[in-house]
């Protein structure tokens, strides 16, 4: 009985130990894999040492500018607008009658020139009687002059008789009214006459300005209201402007700003622009103002771009004097530049002007030995640099 127990005991102890033996082989693995995957290879172990004992310094190319007189560039993005639409409203009611080819989408039209026509046959005929009633009027008036002038010779010749009886006996009795009435109804003869043509001029749709047609759709036989019904919208020629937005720090590059000389390039075309005003707030999501700047020589241009057209606006600043022109290969990030100060590099910050058609304005600062454009392998403050002469190639 014992013997059997103990040979059941030898057969469970082991599975357990065969087992054990089993997961440490694997941890085993595991270590050695990882062990070899973090060793370093040898090609990088294996350096020459008269490599490793000699100090390797790159090369930084650098230049020396002088200081002089130039100035910088801002460029925007503008719109092409106007001073403003105008919407026109036809001033009588009725029915229109004739249309110009001119008022149409698109058109261009002259001042005065008339480009629609609301029948007029109604106030033609008001017209028409005022005039009558002008000559019957001057008729009146010349009668009761003419008596006037009957009555003082009949008192001069009878000076003890009666005017009236002159009159009664003369058949004049029945004329009413007196010379100054007679001329008041003269006056008015000539107003009505007057307001008709105002009425008959306003059947003719017009403009005062040269201008460009943006919007219509009116059609001979359509009836409009007077000042109720929108017939289109136009825009004057020659008023044209460009807005553009531009940053507080860039506004305050170009003061004296109102004045200034600027190019747009719209639609593929170059029109010279000058600033005639500057928004008084700025936006409040984009913290941006906006330049507003009139078209120049517009009546002379051979095709002006529309409103809404997108423009590149170029504005040229002022002069500066004592300015470095960099190339934009010195310009490191933050708008630093790297400067060779005894063999090695360090950081500065120059005030940066703006940027020209030659490079990068900043105020003249010491450079030091130079500073540095293109790249440095592994620049940072301290390194020990090569410096040469850029474009030297030594």
């Amino acid at each position: 009985m014992s013997e059997s127990d103990g040979r059941v005991g030898d057969s469970g102890e082991q599975p357990r130990w065969r087992g054990i033996l089993q997961l440490a082989i694997i941890v085993a693995a595991i270590v050695a894999a990882i062990f070899f995957a973090r060793a370093p290879s040898r090609e990088f172990l294996e350096i020459d040492p008269e490599l490793a004992d000699a100090r390797v310094e790159p090369t930084a190319a650098v230049i020396e500018p002088v200081a002089t007189r130039a100035s910088h560039k801002v460029v925007l993005t503008g719109t092409v607008t106007t001073l403003g639409n105008v919407t026109v409203i036809p001033e009588v009611s009725g029915e229109v009658v004739w249309v110009s080819e001119n008022f149409r989408s698109g058109g261009e039209f002259r001042a005065d020139e008339t480009l629609a026509r609301v029948d007029a046959r109604e106030i033609e005929l008001i017209l028409a009687n005022a005039k009558l009633g002008l000559v019957a009027a001057r008729e009146n008036l010349r009668q009761k002059r003419d008596e006037a002038a009957r009555a003082a010779q009949f008192m001069a010749k009878y000076p003890t008789r009666d005017a009236q009886s002159f009159l009664g006996t003369e058949g004049f009795l029945g004329t009413e009214g007196t010379i100054e009435k007679a001329e008041a109804l003269v006056e008015m003869a000539k107003n009505k006459i007057a307001l008709a043509e105002i009425s008959l001029e306003e059947t003719r749709i017009h403009m005062p300005f040269d201008g460009y047609v943006r919007t219509t759709l009116l059609s001979p036989g359509q009836v409009v209201e007077r000042v109720v019904s929108p017939v289109g919208t136009v825009y004057a020629k020659h008023q044209l402007r460009v807005r553009a937005r531009i940053s507080a720090f860039d506004l305050n590059s170009l003061q004296p700003v109102i004045g200034r000389r600027a190019v747009a390039v719209a639609d593929g075309r170059a029109y010279e622009t000058v600033v005639e005003r500057v928004s008084k707030e700025v936006d409040i999501e984009t913290r941006l103002g906006s330049l507003y700047l009139e078209v120049l020589d517009q009546e002379t241009a051979p095709m002006l771009p529309p409103p809404g057209t997108f423009a590149d606006v170029t504005v040229e600043g002022p002069m500066q004097d004592d300015v470095f022109v960099l190339p934009e290969s010195a310009l490191q990030i933050g708008g630093s530049v790297w400067l060779v100060d005894g063999g090695r590099l360090t950081a500065y910050t120059p005030a940066s002007v703006g940027y020209s058609d030659g490079g990068w304005l900043v105020r003249a600062f010491d450079t030091r030995d130079g500073i540095v454009v293109g790249r440095v392998p592994g620049a940072r403050e301290g390194l020990g640099v090569n410096a040469v002469a850029a474009g030297t190639g030594q």
